[in-house]
C-alpha cells in the first residue's frame, strides 16, 4: 500500500487473556517463531525493517527473562516494547541488558472521563518511561467519539473527544500534557534527569538539554497543596513554585 515500515513488534499484548481476540504465547513459541521464521524472513525480504520485542504488558520479569536468555536476541531485536504494567519491570530489564533500546508502546488509556486527572497521570507516566531512557512514547488512542467507549464496553481516554451529536471536537486535558513534551523537546535533547511521583516528593520533574545548549524543566504539581521544588542544573538551583494540579515547562533564554 506504499506504507513506510520502519519497525515491527509479532504481536501486543501475547499475555493477555481479553474478550477481545488474542493469542497468549510461550516462552518457547515467541522464541522460535521470531528467531527462526520472522527475523530471518524481514532478513530476506525487508532488511530495512527492524525488528523489535514486545509488547509486555505484565511485571512478569522471569518470564522476559527467560525469553531474552536466548544468545540469538541480542542480534535479532533492536529493542523491547513496555506497557501497562510492564513498566513496573522495565528498569530492571534494561539493566540486565543495556544494549537493547526501550519504548512505551502504548500509554495508560484511562476510563472516558477526559478529565484532568487524566492529564497529570499522562504526565506522570510521561516522566516514568522517558525517565527510564526510552527513546519514544506511543498513544492507543488520538481521537475518540463521546467516552470513548469501545466494542466491547471499555470507556477510554484520546488526545482530541469528538461530540458525536453536535459534530464538534476539542483538545482534551491530555493533549496539553503531551504538548508540553512534543513541543518543547525537540529532535537532538538529550535527557538529564527525571523524577516521578511518590510520597515524600509527589511532584513529577525532567530536565533536557536542548541542541541549542539549553536547558528545559518541566514539572507538575499533582496535590491539592502548593509545592515548591528545587531543581539543580550544574551548580545552580532553579527554584519552582507549583500551584496545585499544575502543569509546567521554563526554559532556558
Amino acid at each position: 500500500e506504499g506504507i513506510n515500515i520502519g519497525m515491527v513488534m509479532y504481536q501486543n499484548e501475547a499475555y493477555s487473556y481479553t474478550p477481545y481476540p488474542g493469542c497468549p504465547w510461550t516462552v518457547e513459541g515467541i522464541q522460535k517463531f521470531n528467531l527462526e521464521y520472522l527475523k530471518p524472513t524481514l532478513q530476506k525480504k525487508n532488511p530495512d525493517v527492524k525488528l523489535w520485542l514486545g509488547t509486555f504488558n505484565t511485571n512478569r520479569f522471569n518470564h522476559v527473562m527467560e525469553i531474552l536468555k536466548d544468545p540469538r536476541c541480542k542480534d535479532a531485536f533492536v529493542g523491547l516494547g513496555f506497557q501497562w504494567e510492564g513498566r513496573q519491570i522495565m528498569r530492571r530489564i534494561k539493566e540486565a541488558h543495556p544494549y537493547f533500546e526501550i519504548m512505551c508502546t502504548e500509554s495508560e488509556c484511562g476510563n472516558g472521563r477526559f478529565d484532568w486527572h487524566a492529564a497529570e497521570h499522562t504526565f506522570y507516566l510521561m516522566t516514568e518511561y522517558l525517565g527510564a531512557g526510552c527513546t519514544s512514547y506511543t498513544f492507543w488512542n488520538t481521537v475518540l467519539c463521546d467516552n470513548g467507549q469501545s466494542p466491547w464496553g471499555w470507556r477510554q481516554n484520546a488526545l482530541v473527544q469528538v461530540n458525536s451529536k453536535e459534530r464538534t471536537y476539542r483538545f482534551a486535558p491530555e493533549y496539553y500534557s503531551v504538548w508540553h513534551f512534543a513541543h518543547f523537546v525537540r529532535p537532538g535533547s538529550k535527557l538529564l534527569g527525571a523524577k516521578s511521583v511518590n510520597r515524600e516528593n509527589p511532584v513529577n520533574a525532567v530536565v533536557y538539554l536542548n541542541p541549542q545548549g539549553k536547558y528545559v524543566v518541566m514539572a507538575n504539581n499533582p496535590t491539592n497543596e502548593q509545592r515548591t521544588v528545587s531543581v539543580k542544573i550544574g551548580k545552580k538551583y532553579l527554584n519552582l513554585n507549583l500551584k496545585p494540579h499544575s502543569l509546567h515547562t521554563y526554559q532556558q533564554k
